[in-house]
């Protein structure tokens, strides 16, 4: 009797370790669900007006992102991502002069449609990543019974992150995630009788955590 519960629980122990080493497979989906916060940054620097006679930096709120990815493996190591995101926040004037307070312009909703290249190491439960993509961010500031205006623009960004399945068909995840937009170009007198032109970036950091169904 001793023999065979030792046998039983041995074969289970080698069963479980098997599993355990083979969590990203070759072929398989993954529907990943998350929520975050959004750390927002700023459109760029305006000069002075009658309100801020030392001018204001028009920023994007922190405020709550969430959303879903869905992954498919290549083999251990390759996976295309795509990924929805979204955050409620606001745009903000942040005056230069420092008596005076944040103010919240008007609301601004912000989405990210992005595809992804990611690539997974390490082996087992335990498998770390990093990310590199491209795609559309959609900005959208509502201005009350005025409506709304929306402009989508090109957007980058790198990653990375951490998984943990507790089975092969059920993990957990960690994430942080730059984007960066161009949200438009300037040109300027860079001396010497030559025009320089200068994109403006949005860059926004999205540290997040979820739940991954692999199938």
């Amino acid at each position: 009797m001793k023999i065979r519960v030792f046998l039983i629980a041995a074969a289970s122990a080698v069963l479980g370790v098997a599993s355990a080493t083979a969590q990203i497979r070759e072929g398989t989906v993954e529907l990943s669900g998350f929520a975050g916060y959004l750390v927002g940054g700023h459109f760029g620097d305006v000069p002075a007006t009658p309100d801020y006679n030392y001018g204001y930096r028009l920023d994007v709120g922190d405020d709550v992102a969430y959303g879903g990815r869905l992954g498919y493996n290549f083999n251990n190591t390759f996976e295309a991502e795509f990924e929805y995101s979204r955050s409620p926040t606001n745009l903000q004037v942040d005056p230069f002069r420092s008596n005076l307070p944040t103010v919240d312009f008007a609301p601004l909703t912000l989405q990210y449609f992005m595809g992804y290249m990611t690539f997974n190491f390490g082996r087992g439960r335990s498998v770390g990543y990093f990310t590199i993509g491209g795609g559309a961010a959609d900005f959208q500031v509502h201005y009350g019974d005025v409506g709304s205006v929306s402009k989508t623009y090109g957007t980058a960004a790198i990653g990375g992150g951490y998984k943990y399945f507790v089975n092969p068909h059920f993990g957990l995840r960690l994430d942080a995630r730059l984007y960066s937009t161009a949200v438009g170009s300037r040109t300027f007198y860079c001396g010497y009788g030559y025009y320089c032109t200068g994109t403006t970036w949005v860059t926004n950091f999205v540290p997040n955590g979820g739940v991954i169904i692999a199938f």
